[in-house]
């Protein structure tokens, strides 16, 4: 048998931490808990379910899952967000990888996304379903170089698990605004630092905000969505906005 080891970044995730981990342990032979500053439930969860805890303040996504994986005691690694919950049957399915062994380099897993109670269509930056890389042996791949949206990548050989993960994301306006913060602040930084001019980036941030509304309310799929899906398009069209205005402020900054 693999041994398998299982992270999961946390800062105040106590929502759906008692699910996610309950499944998650499942599959474990080793998890871990890496924390940036929760004040809430988080840490009493995690002991509970017997996970490794570690602390490290957050900067970025890709510094985070890095500081993590270097902390995994086994070569083969599996994670989950703190909001993504494990079917049975993706842990039925880990638990036959893990008995016959992993054949390939990475395997892609199903992940269907819940916003508001809904499940979705499109969420920018994906479409929905997504295969995200979520097991994977660490001494293969490597994250690219975005501080958001961050990607594995390097592998050789690649599967695909079709049963689902479910992503429980966004329950209220108020969270996809403060997500919005987030990760535009993130996406600007990365973008400030690319070689496109100054006038490239004030034309992109004039143009490409209406756009990524079109391209996810009408090419993605948002409209079969109700007002949830439109609220999403209007999401996708601000956050391109803010990371053009944010990026710019950066660029005259430096």
């Amino acid at each position: 048998m693999t041994p398998l080891s299982v992270y999961i970044l946390t800062y105040n995730s106590e929502r759906h931490l008692e699910k996610v981990l309950s499944a998650a342990k499942r599959a474990a032979d080793d998890l871990l808990i890496v924390d940036s500053g929760s004040s809430d439930a988080t840490l009493a969860i995690a002991a509970k379910h017997g996970a490794r805890i570690a602390h490290r303040t957050f900067d970025n996504f890709r510094a985070q899952r890095q500081f993590a994986n270097s902390l995994c005691m086994h070569e083969t690694v599996m994670f989950f967000d703190s909001d993504e919950i494990a079917s049975d049957a993706l842990i039925d399915e880990i638990a036959a990888l893990k008995d016959a062994g992993f054949v390939h380099d990475a395997y892609a897993v199903r992940r269907e996304w819940v916003v508001m109670g809904r499940l979705v269509h499109a969420l920018m930056p994906v479409s929905c379903p997504d295969y995200p890389i979520r097991i994977y042996r660490r001494d293969t791949l490597h994250y690219s170089g975005h501080t958001v949206h961050e990607t594995l990548m390097g592998h050789t050989s690649g599967g695909r698990i079709e049963s689902p993960l479910i992503h429980h994301t966004f329950e209220t306006k108020t969270e996809l605004m403060h997500k919005l913060d987030l990760y535009t602040d993130l996406a600007a930084t990365d973008l400030a630092h690319r070689t496109e001019s100054v006038a490239v980036l004030r034309l992109k941030g004039w143009l490409s905000p209406l756009g990524a509304f079109l391209k996810w309310y009408i090419r993605k799929g948002n409209i079969r969505d109700g007002r949830v899906g439109l609220m999403l398009a209007f999401y996708a069209s601000a956050y391109t906005r803010r990371k053009y205005r944010e990026a710019l402020v950066l660029r005259y900054r430096d």
